[in-house]
């Protein structure tokens, strides 16, 4: 009777909590697992593998063997995570390796059959030097015979046969015509790669066999045309494949979102169609998929002109969706309005990066930009919503990462909301994903920086000295996007976002976005790390914390980021980190 008795107050007394509004049993917090070093270039792992070796071939080259010890950067990480083996994950970045010999950074492809402890790296086939099968074959390498060797932006997503798709851009870095520095002869395409299981019947090998590229579509040459800023996204009940990207005008007008795709398996893709129309400034599109296949995509976007807004005009997330699998979209609109947070404003001059040289800004400040500002969207299928998430300026001059979900399809969207809230540091870099009722969602942050102010970029002093104070959060819901839970620290080191690797030593560059992936219950996040970089002083200069090993300016003998000097000191070796976060 007594057991009875208590349990009966016991769950009274849980009632009675939860119609006050308190949980009767708070939820475990996620545990972010070890940080693991996914771009092994130091030499401890060897060469990289070519596409040949993945498939169980034995080709291999110099631009590979170079690329296991280089120590080079890596950055815009992707992740994906396979939907009948959650041990199998993909990633890519872009790849510096490259560079000392194939001259410009490509596409990484890097593959794990143990849940991200464990990586092979690898290639995209088609980079300069490649003489395999799998690059001659494939239509990105007669634009690297035309000059366009350079690859990045990559974007993965897979199936639910073991097929892997791999996106992202091949361009050359565009030659200025003398008129004007938005204006530039480019050459180069979007492209989509498609990886097979090895073996059908053995899930593990899913995803390692390289197929074949497709090009979706060309620059213009000459128009300061410039296709970036990708996304891909297949829907797992119809194996259709979507593709977007931000289609670069120059002084030609609006940016366009330009939108593919493919109804069998990666084979061909539709020409591409313009959803953007009657809003501006799009860049950066996002796409998720409803319960019924319903295609929904959002960009950052304006209703201001090409070059300078208008006044009164507005900026936020864009949006359309189709509910025919991509054959139609709505009209484009600006469905959620937010100020976003943007690198610039700690210039002093509109800058977006600043460093030493030329790229010096009135500020003193050191920073990479980071002016892709979101949204990007999720869509939680068992509570029936739309989330987006984007970081956003706050009154004060802080960054903070916001939210608005939608639950009628993308109708109307509630007002935004600070996801996790920070009294100190800048947020920015967010990324969602769901599945199995969750909503994930990870960005960089300063928090707790001991030089934070608000009008100061991140991990900056007030007199321009720089620091590692960087790291990445992550937070989830459970409810569909509408409420969140703490968030929790994934890295294990902070990282100095600031050092300058780029623009002949001179200015930092850090991508644009970092990643999270699920599947099931299975989380995995992957970002970009500098805790391998080996910084130097510059006591003769302005000894900003930011000067890295080898540079003439702190005293050393490398000339070129080409040069092997750099293999040694260690100065330019940015990362790929991953970790499994269990909810």
């Amino acid at each position: 009777m007594r057991a009875r008795l208590a349990l009966i107050c016991g769950v009274a007394a849980a009632a009675a909590l939860v119609s006050q509004g308190v949980p009767a049993f708070a939820a475990p917090s996620p545990v972010a697992g070890a940080n693991v070093r996914v771009t092994v270039d130091s030499g401890a792992q060897g060469a990289y593998h070519s596409a040949d070796q993945l498939a169980g071939g034995s080709y291999t080259d110099g631009v590979l063997q170079r690329c296991g010890t280089d120590r080079r950067m890596q950055n815009e990480p992707t992740l994906a995570i396979d939907p009948r083996d959650h041990s199998v994950w993909a990633a890519g970045s872009n790849d510096y390796c490259t560079v000392p010999t194939a001259g410009d950074a490509w596409a990484g492809f890097y593959r794990s059959t143990t849940s991200g402890a464990s990586w092979t790296d690898s290639l995209l086939p088609g980079y300069s030097g490649d003489t395999s099968a799998q690059g001659l074959s494939s239509p990105v390498h007669q634009q690297v015979l035309g000059g366009a060797i350079a690859a990045g932006d990559p974007m993965m997503s897979w199936d639910g046969q073991g097929n892997l798709f791999y996106m992202g851009n091949n361009f050359n870095r565009g030659t200025e015509n003398g008129a004007s520095g938005l204006t530039k002869d480019n050459t180069g395409d979007i492209w989509v790669a498609t990886y097979a299981p090895a073996n059908p019947a053995d899930h593990s090998t899913d995803g390692s066999k390289y197929v074949r590229t497709v090009i979706l579509a060309h620059n213009t040459f000459g128009l300061g045309s410039f296709n970036d800023k990708t996304d891909l996204t297949v829907d797992p009940a119809t194996g259709n494949i979507y593709a977007a990207w931000s289609d670069f005008h120059g002084l030609t007008g609006c940016n366009e979102i330009l939108f593919s795709r493919s109804t069998d398996h990666g084979v061909t893709f539709s020409p591409p169609v313009k959803i953007s129309s009657g809003i501006c400034g799009n860049q950066g599109p996002s796409i998720a998929i409803g319960p019924t296949g319903q295609v929904d995509i959002g960009w950052e976007a304006n209703t201001g002109g090409a070059l300078a807004r208008a006044p009164g005009a507005a900026n936020g997330a864009a949006y359309v969706t189709s509910s025919d699998f991509g054959q139609t979209f709505t009209k484009a609109r600006i469905a959620v309005h937010y100020a976003p947070f943007v690198s610039q404003e700690f210039s002093g001059n509109g800058a977006r990066e600043c460093g030493d040289g030329p790229f010096a800004c009135p500020t003193g400040f050191t920073f990479p930009r980071s002016d892709l500002a979101g949204p990007y969207l999720a869509t939680d299928n068992m509570h029936g919503t739309v989330v987006m998430g984007f970081q956003a300026r706050q009154p004060s001059g802080q960054g903070q990462i916001e939210f608005a979900f939608s639950t009628d399809g993308g109708a109307t969207w509630s007002a935004p909301k600070v996801l996790a809230p920070a009294a100190t540091g800048h947020q920015f870099f967010p990324w969602l994903a769901a599945s199995d009722g969750r909503v994930s969602a990870i960005w960089d942050d300063s928090q707790g920086d001991p030089d934070y102010a608000a009008n100061r970029a991140p991990c900056n002093s007030a007199t321009g000295h720089t620091s590692a104070c960087l790291n990445v959060r992550y937070a989830e819901s459970t409810d569909g996007g509408k409420t969140w839970g703490s968030s929790i620290q994934v890295t294990d080191t902070p990282t100095n976002l600031n050092y300058e690797q780029f623009g002949g030593r001179l200015v930092p560059f850090f991508g644009d976005y970092i990643t999270v992936a699920t599947q099931g219950s299975t989380v995995g996040a992957v970002w970009t790390d500098q805790r391998n970089t080996v910084g130097a002083a510059d006591a003769s200069g302005d000894n900003d914390g930011a000067d890295v090993a080898g540079d003439p300016e702190t005293g050393g003998k490398c000339t070129t980021s080409a040069d092997s000097c750099f293999d040694g000191t260690g100065g330019l070796d940015q990362n790929i980190y991953t970790a499994s976060i269990t909810p």
